[in-house]
């Protein structure tokens, strides 16, 4: 398997607030720092291993440290997972999964699924009035969304 067809995800743990690497894009991980097993957000990727290596160790630094060491071992555009936004195809995608048997979505569901992956931009409701407005979902009541096929 060639660096190219392989993922390179950054990853922070919840219970302990620290940042590893996975070369695997699953759903629940194993946190190498508390060895805590859960779901945690994936907060960012990496072009190869070292890129890898690099953001993950930028990631655990301190907010007030960060700045110096990026320019030290010359990481670009490292976005911290507090300002993490998603793609637009990855974001629709999110809302095809979370539909129930009936195709509908509510609020609760699309914040609690961003909340999961740590993704802050754009919160639920934001989601649901772009995706309403470019005809994706139509509103079925005030709570309940349908997806359009």
């Amino acid at each position: 398997m060639t660096d190219e067809q392989r993922v390179f995800l950054v990853i922070r743990c919840t219970s302990c607030e620290r940042h590893f690497g996975s070369l695997r894009n699953d759903k629940s991980f194993l946190c190498p720092a508390c060895g805590e097993h859960g779901e945690y957000p994936i907060v960012g990727r990496a072009k190869d291993g070292e890129d890898l290596r690099k953001r993950v160790s930028i990631a655990n630094v301190p907010p007030e440290l960060r700045e110096e060491m990026k320019r030290k071992i010359k990481v670009d555009d490292y976005q911290d997972y507090q300002e993490d936004s998603a793609s637009a195809p990855s974001l629709l995608k999110l809302l095809t999964n979370l539909v129930d048997e009936e195709g509908k979505l509510t609020l609760s569901t699309v914040q609690n699924e961003l909340d999961r992956r740590g993704i802050v931009l754009p919160d639920a409701q934001e989601l649901i009035d772009m995706a309403e407005s470019q005809g994706l979902l139509l509103r079925d009541t005030t709570t309940e969304w349908k997806l359009l096929e």
